[in-house]
């Protein structure tokens, strides 16, 4: 299973776990009950941040290992992403190394070395401990590293921006993933932890629009990258949120239709979406999006019922 598709499973469950009235307080006096709930809900902030590191390290694993431009070599990276796919790759296995049983330790560190010394001659095969596996969780200047890597500009800055594109608006991405953080933290090391049911819901909406907002700029700079067009690089500006176009499959409940819709506007102006087509199913409105956006090296983005992204795809 992708990044991607293990990131939507377990926010569907994460969301599924909050409709349970165990980890609602009830009256002053449940005690037995209250103080079950107030566990159960640091254990859930603990699964939340975890949620969101993993996917940020899967998925920018999987962009470094989707180079597949016969003629791209390792001087096409930036200096930066030179440095994170030899020099970072290496802190990162040396420090997961720690945590492999005795007896595979030699077996696995020579096949993750193999990634970091052929990084010169094989920009196919980079190392999937680049970026977010030299200590044990991921941390704010982590996320601005990969991003900024890519040739991503200010790219907390460019994850606020992009959230509000997309209908799951935060006012700072990067104050969000640090309260995120800390909760889990406080929530793993003091068992006195105070997690508040609302806060959780927010996490997880929250945790949503920071992972698909990360994917977009990444996915998008990286294909760049394969293409030996990368921002920053040769002249070429860094990346802005605006330089991510969207098309969205937008279902109407009145009546079973998918429309597909584009950006009209380019931010940073106020963006309105305009219909391309109609369909009377979700799977082809789909399928017509992901060619339509494909072709112009835009990412589709499908709402559900909410107009909440339920999944997307990159180009």
């Amino acid at each position: 299973m992708g990044a991607r598709a293990s990131l939507l499973e377990t926010l569907a469950v994460l969301k599924d776990c909050l409709n349970d009235p165990a980890l609602v307080d009830t009256v002053p006096n449940g005690l037995a009950h209250n103080a079950r709930a107030r566990m159960l809900r640091q254990g859930l902030a603990v699964l939340i941040f975890s949620t969101v590191e993993t996917f940020i390290r899967e998925r920018t694993g999987e962009v470094l290992r989707s180079f597949d431009n016969p003629s791209l070599v390792f001087s096409d990276l930036s200096p930066a992403l030179q440095k994170a796919t030899t020099i970072g790759a290496l802190d990162g296995v040396r420090f997961r190394l720690k945590l492999q049983p005795v007896a595979d330790k030699i077996s696995w560190l020579v096949a993750n070395l193999v990634p970091i010394s052929s990084a010169l001659t094989n920009v196919q095969n980079l190392s999937d401990h680049s970026f977010g596996y030299s200590a044990s969780n991921i941390a704010e200047n982590d996320v601005k590293e990969i991003l900024r890597s890519f040739g991503v500009n200010d790219p907390w800055s460019q994850l606020t921006s992009l959230t509000a594109r997309f209908g799951i608006a935060i006012l700072d991405a990067e104050a969000e993933f640090s309260s995120i953080k800390k909760r889990r933290h406080s929530s793993a090391h003091a068992l006195t932890g105070q997690v508040l049911y609302a806060d959780l819901q927010d996490s997880v909406r929250s945790s949503l629009a920071i992972c698909l907002a990360f994917d977009l700029l990444l996915s998008h700079s990286g294909a760049l990258v394969n293409a030996k067009e990368g921002a920053g690089q040769g002249g070429r500006p860094q990346l802005l949120h605006s330089d991510i176009e969207m098309v969205f499959v937008d279902p109407r409940s009145r009546a079973p239709k998918f429309l597909v819709k584009k950006e009209r506007v380019q931010p940073p102006a106020v963006t309105a979406r305009t219909t391309l087509r109609i369909f009377p199913s979700e799977q082809l409105a789909i399928a017509y999006g992901e060619q339509y956006a494909k072709a112009r090296r835009r990412q589709l983005v499908i709402l559900d019922a909410m107009a909440i992204p339920s999944n997307w795809v990159t180009w």
